[in-house]
């Protein structure tokens, strides 16, 4: 798609270097730099935009959003968004192999082989989506809290391995973890359950809306996500990521200093694959034996920018 960027600042310098879109001139409202060019793209003002690229819609690519498009509608100019780029997160991972509408289709790729089992957590039919569907091959199994459409076995997802006898070779769950009281007892039962060489897959909430309370707990990260299924109790990260970019900004309810304030990094989904490369006895499975070396992976909280050093 052909547009014109309205910001030449460091979004838009992104946005070119990553080539999103069919750039075909960069509005900006510094005259120091109208009539230059950035990535061969012309610098121009917006007078100039509506004289000669007028049939272009405009991609604004500048944290001043709201003064941006208060100028457009001043000046008669209605078609117009803003760009992704200004509310991501670079430090967001994203994997479109598992993203939030894609992930099932991975999964079945991965997994539905005859002889395979397939257990779902939190499989009752209340979107829709009948997962069930999608696995030809292996043997499915549904398991829920209440009874309902799509469910072979009611229980609670807290005590899961005391209702099976035999190993998955791949568990999986959608928007189940939020509403989860104990998210790290049901990781422990999922990994026991789990077959040497198979797969657990979670999908939950990152950034979402309060829903289905008082039993909304929790929102996680990919990497709350990771630390859920550590290498101390025999798991490996094969994918995670976020999916779903949310546009947020503070209400005028928020305090004052907030106000109106762009938020950014909010992502609906989040994502984890891992897989069970080694069994770990189950005396062992306990969270009380972790320490955090075992799950910080290398990394460490960020230091205190502030802190004068």
């Amino acid at each position: 798609m052909k547009v014109v960027l309205f910001g030449a600042g460091e979004i838009g310098r992104r946005i070119l270097e990553k080539s999103t879109y069919d750039v075909m001139a960069v509005i900006d409202n510094n005259p120091e730099i109208q009539g230059t060019q950035i990535y061969g793209k012309p610098v121009i003002e917006l007078d100039q935009y509506k004289n000669s690229y007028c049939q272009y819609k405009i991609i604004i690519s500048a944290c001043k959003t709201d003064e941006i498009a208060q100028q457009l509608y001043m000046n008669g100019i209605f078609d117009f968004s803003v760009a992704p780029e200004i509310y991501e997160d670079a430090d967001v991972a994203r994997d479109e192999k598992i993203a939030h509408g894609n992930w099932i289709d991975y999964l079945v790729e991965l997994c539905d082989k005859p002889g395979m089992r397939v257990l779902e957590v939190g499989s009752r039919n209340v979107t829709g989506d009948l997962y069930r569907e999608k696995f030809h091959y292996a043997s499915y199994t549904g398991f829920d809290y209440y009874k309902g459409e799509n469910v072979d076995v009611v229980g609670d997802a807290h005590k899961l391995s005391s209702y099976f006898h035999d190993e998955f070779d791949l568990i999986f769950s959608s928007a189940v973890f939020e509403h989860l009281a104990m998210p790290w007892r049901a990781s422990i039962e999922i990994i026991k359950l789990l077959k040497k060489g198979g797969y657990v897959f979670i999908e939950t909430h990152y950034s979402f809306s309060s829903h289905e309370r008082p039993w909304h707990f929790f929102q996680f990260s990919e990497n709350a996500l990771d630390v859920l299924f550590p290498n101390k109790f025999g798991m490996q990260c094969i994918k995670k990521g976020c999916s779903n970019l949310i546009e947020g900004k503070f209400s005028i309810d928020a305090s004052e200093y907030l106000q109106g304030q762009r938020v950014s990094g909010l992502y609906c989904h989040s994502e984890y694959l891992g897989q069970k490369v080694n069994v770990v006895n189950e005396d062992e499975l306990d969270w009380s034996h972790v320490s955090l070396e075992d799950i910080r992976k290398g990394t460490e909280y960020p230091k205190c920018k502030y802190s004068g050093e």
